[in-house]
């Protein structure tokens, strides 16, 4: 590496730098040299063409100058020379210099090279670790992306279940509200059913008491018979105007001096079976026809031929006031 260096590194500017210098140098050293005091030329006197009777030539005092500029010449070459040694010194500790920081450089590069490389191992490494990094968080999305499957379809189970739950409890409250529903009809009808038994035990115990009053009033009317100069006939429709009279509500201001002609029609144990007004004053038609709903059941004879004068008879309600 370094022979490589120092046989380049002339190409660099540095080196062209130094060579400028040194061709500087050069042409300083000549530029000296013309000033190097050319050597006296003493003429002969044959080469001179004069006659022996020629005066003698002046005496040699240049040569006292060429000394002198000889000596100053030779300072000045030595002058040249320290400069040139002190510029060689100092390129030379360039040069030096310049291959220390070449070397350095170089050192510097390696460890750059060196540094790129374990940068470019790491970043390796780091891609490998990002690439298994992003394979590991792609195969655990997969993982609980069908974990979140698996928990929607339980999920929507638990769902259908619970509906389907539900379904059923509702069923089963319907179902009993249902039974309670029907527990409480029969529960109804057979009080309904115990409650008509109740009425219809009433209504004959009536029916049996009022037969056991006609019956004895049948046997008051037969002993009356005996003492009355009246008619059974008359005797019962005086009776029956007497009950309709009982059961009449009477208002002096609107009845008085007023009637009311009405049929009844009576079953034998003089049960009122229906009642028709014929004619006469509302007020009292009214009054009269509540009155004998009210009665119900009118005195009636046992005896089959009185009853068949008294089934239907026609009657004027004439309310009486004191």
């Amino acid at each position: 590496m370094k022979s490589e260096l120092q046989a380049k590194w002339w190409q660099k500017p540095l080196a062209k730098s130094v060579g400028l210098h040194l061709a500087l140098v050069l042409g300083l050293f000549i530029s000296t040299l013309s000033f190097w005091p050319k050597p006296t030329e003493i003429m002969l006197s044959s080469e001179a063409g004069l006659s022996a009777d020629a005066p003698p030539p002046p005496p040699p005092a240049p040569v006292e100058a060429v000394a002198i500029d000889k000596q100053a010449l030779e300072q000045r070459v030595a002058e040249i020379k320290k400069q040139q040694d002190d510029t060689r010194k100092a390129e030379e500790k360039r040069i030096r210099d310049l291959e220390r920081r070449a070397k350095e450089a170089e050192n510097s590069r390696t460890a750059e090279e060196a540094r790129l490389k374990r940068v470019a191992e790491e970043k390796r490494k780091a891609d490998a670790a990002a690439q298994a990094s992003r394979q590991a968080a792609a195969e655990a999305k997969k993982v609980q992306e069908a974990e979140a499957a698996k928990a929607r379809a339980a999920e929507q189970q638990r769902l259908a279940k619970e509906q389907e739950r539900k379904k059923a409890e509702e069923a089963a409250k319907a179902a009993e509200a249902k039974r309670k529903a029907e527990q409480a009809a029969l529960a109804k009808a057979q009080a309904e059913r115990e409650q008509k038994a109740r009425e219809e035990r009433e209504q004959a115990e009536r029916e049996r008491m009022i037969q056991e009053q006609l019956a004895a009033e049948a046997e008051a009317r037969r002993r009356a018979r005996s003492q009355q100069a009246v008619t059974e006939v008359q005797r019962y429709t005086a009776m029956i105007s007497d009950a309709i009279d009982r059961n009449l509500i009477k208002d002096e201001s609107t009845m008085r001096g007023r009637t009311c002609r009405v049929n009844i029609r009576l079953a034998t144990n003089g049960f009122v079976t229906s009642v028709n007004v014929i004619s006469g004053e509302r007020v009292v038609c009214d009054a009269a026809v509540r009155a004998v709903n009210r009665a119900g059941t009118l005195p009636m004879s046992a005896d089959p031929d009185v009853y068949n004068q008294l089934k239907d008879i026609t009657l004027t309600v004439a309310p009486e006031f004191r």
